[in-house]
């Protein structure tokens, strides 16, 4: 395989979509068996926040770090090589016997996951035209509410058969096999392996001062900061909501409530990005067609607030899909944004991104086990409405459709 095919960048967005599966199952596997971990291990609501966030943290750090390394070398060997670190991590959380080693262990997987999303996000700005983007970026990011909503099937079955334990066991030995798949596999033109794109040089398209005085990437930090929290707040806590909320046993009864909720992202990962390439087929600018449906994934998030008020399991099932339905369409038109930002820093922006997103769901996943504790769950779902609005509006309030590089007539949103 020498080079990319007219239809291969879709075939190279469903082998992104497994890798993302397997990056949310892995990150997921902890929440969903947190009841579990917690009994076992004696923790209150608190210290299970503090494990729990112990991911975020070491995984916003790296982004900072993660994204200039997917720009700079060769992204074939590079991507291969974290998929693979970061399986080998979750293997060894499967036999840690402390919450030191847990912590660590979530440490380490947080760290070799944050080249997940920037580093799919690289390759899909190389091979996808803006106008489909969206949706390219949509169907790797389904892979994150597949993996979620397989997480809660395989980790339940197999505490009930073998033990919590052996599912990370298991999750880091399909990883190791992707990885040694996509090495094998990806052999994109020397193009899509390089940092910058044909045509678009370093002092044209990448320079810090221009992005930094530029309003489209503080839109973007402010997006990151109130709106990528969303999807942990969520990948987090529902599992422990629903166990503590509405006493559901950790059975496969609620394996399938998960399953349903988690069916939420999925829709809205391709769905969100599906209609954005529709509407630019019809006529409308990317910018203002991604805002349209920024807007309407912002009123399904806005259902969050009711879910503490649900008046049954059903009821809040359905709200919590909305939620996670309209979070995945942000989230797809998002990343499409910011791989708009500068074509040769696509994996140093995402990650920059990711970094900030990642800090702030830190303090945020943590800051819910505070204040679940303290009072409930209604408290947190009112701030994730908060955080709906305020992620969007930013991005609401930037023109996106105007050429980034106006003055010497080149536009890198083609």
């Amino acid at each position: 395989m020498t080079s990319i095919t007219p239809w291969r960048p879709w075939l190279v967005c469903a082998v992104l979509l497994m890798a993302t599966a397997l990056s949310y199952l892995d990150r997921q596997a902890l929440s969903v068996v947190a009841p579990l971990v917690r009994e076992e291990l004696r923790l209150d609501n608190a210290q299970l926040g503090l494990l729990l966030s112990a991911f975020f943290y070491s995984y916003a750090a790296m982004h900072l770090f993660v994204g200039a390394i997917l720009d700079r070398f060769n992204i074939r060997y590079v991507y291969g090589a974290f998929v693979a670190a970061w399986s080998l991590a979750q293997a060894c959380t499967g036999v840690a016997r402390t919450f030191g080693a847990l912590f660590a262990g979530r440490m380490a997987l947080g760290i070799f996951e944050a080249a997940a999303q920037p580093g799919a996000a690289r390759i899909i700005a190389r091979l996808v035209p803006a106008r489909d983007r969206t949706l390219a970026n949509g169907i790797m990011m389904s892979g994150g509410s597949i993996g979620a909503m397989v997480a809660p099937l395989v980790m339940i079955s197999l505490a009930s058969a073998v033990g919590w334990r052996a599912g990370f066991l298991l999750l880091g030995g399909i990883g190791l096999l992707w990885a040694f798949f996509w090495v094998l596999w990806f052999r994109p033109p020397a193009e899509v392996l390089k940092g910058h794109p044909a045509g678009i040089t370093q002092a044209e398209a990448d320079r810090w001062g221009a992005i930094l005085r530029g309003p489209r990437f503080w839109a973007g930090v402010a997006g990151a900061v109130f709106g990528i929290p969303i999807i942990h707040i969520s990948s987090s806590w529902v599992p422990t909501f629903f166990v503590q909320e509405w006493k559901l046993p950790l059975t496969a009864g609620l394996g399938v409530y998960l399953f349903l909720v988690y069916l939420g992202l999925d829709l809205g990962f391709v769905g969100g990005g599906a209609a954005v390439s529709l509407l630019a087929r019809r006529g409308w600018r990317v910018g203002r067609a991604r805002k349209a449906v920024l807007v309407v994934s912002t009123a399904c998030m806005l259902c969050a607030c009711a879910v503490p008020w649900a008046p049954s399991v059903p009821a809040a099932v359905a709200l919590v899909f909305l939620l996670n339905l309209g979070r995945a369409s942000y989230g797809a038109n998002f990343l499409a944004f910011n791989q708009d930002l500068a074509p040769g820093r696509v994996g140093t922006i995402a990650g920059l991104m990711g970094a900030i997103g990642a800090f702030s769901g830190a303090l945020l996943v943590w800051a819910v086990g505070v204040l679940s504790k303290a009072s409930g769950f209604k408290f947190p779902f009112l701030i994730v409405r908060l955080l709906a609005v305020l992620g969007v509006i930013p991005l609401l309030a930037v023109d996106w459709d105007r050429p980034l590089l106006e003055k010497r007539g080149i536009s890198c949103a083609k």
